[in-house]
């Protein structure tokens, strides 16, 4: 670098331009990130609690059961804390016989217990069968679309050798949802949340 080069230049630094004294670049960006976050804010908080299908809206089972109580609870609710479903509907089966290791006749079960129900968070079932079987299907609906997450899922408690616990085995008829099992019923394990399929807005087949 020789010496007749502008001092800018030697000092590495860019040389400003005739508006430079007045608006440095610095805070014309932060005076422009203000802006737009003053035009966009409103907009994200208007769709926060409605947004269109995605990670937020995706439903989720919750298992929730204590080691020797004979009771499994169920929770229905999105990953998002505020998603409202327009539709839940939870079908029940009992008094089938599966042992959790044996392959389950779906096509067999007598679907004879239902809750359902329109806009609302969450839905919560608790059933002392065991085995019990569940026939869920959940359908999210916003402006910008909609889709039906939806899972057939079984489980048995089945108590452990020597009896100080239980495991729970878990099956599944739907293609997508994965379910652990055998999984031994513990603080360490439960809740255990399963995610349902998300088959799109065409509904369940």
């Amino acid at each position: 670098m020789t010496r007749e080069e502008p001092a800018a230049l030697r000092g590495g630094s860019r040389p400003r331009g005739r508006l430079g004294v007045y608006a440095p670049w610095p805070l014309v960006g932060v005076a422009l990130l203000l802006v737009a976050l003053v035009v966009v804010t409103p907009v994200l908080v208007t769709n926060t609690h409605q947004p269109g299908p995605g990670f937020l809206t995706q439903a989720e089972l919750v298992i929730d059961k204590i080691s020797s109580n004979a009771t499994f609870h169920f929770y229905l609710w999105a990953l998002g804390e505020t998603i409202r479903y327009a539709e839940i509907r939870v079908g029940v089966a009992d008094g089938f016989n599966w042992s959790g290791t044996t392959p389950l006749a779906w096509n067999q079960l007598n679907w004879s217990e239902w809750h359902n129900g329109t806009n609302l968070l969450s839905v919560a079932v608790s059933s002392v069968a065991n085995p019990v079987a569940l026939d869920i299907s959940v359908h999210y609906v916003s402006p910008s679309g909609s889709t039906w997450y939806v899972a057939t899922l079984a489980f048995y408690a089945a108590i452990t050798s020597p009896p100080s616990g239980e495991s729970l085995y878990s099956a599944t008829a739907t293609s997508g949802v994965a379910v652990p099992s055998p999984l031994a019923v513990s603080n360490n394990t439960f809740p255990l949340a399963i995610l349902l399929a998300d088959v799109g807005a065409g509904g369940p087949s």
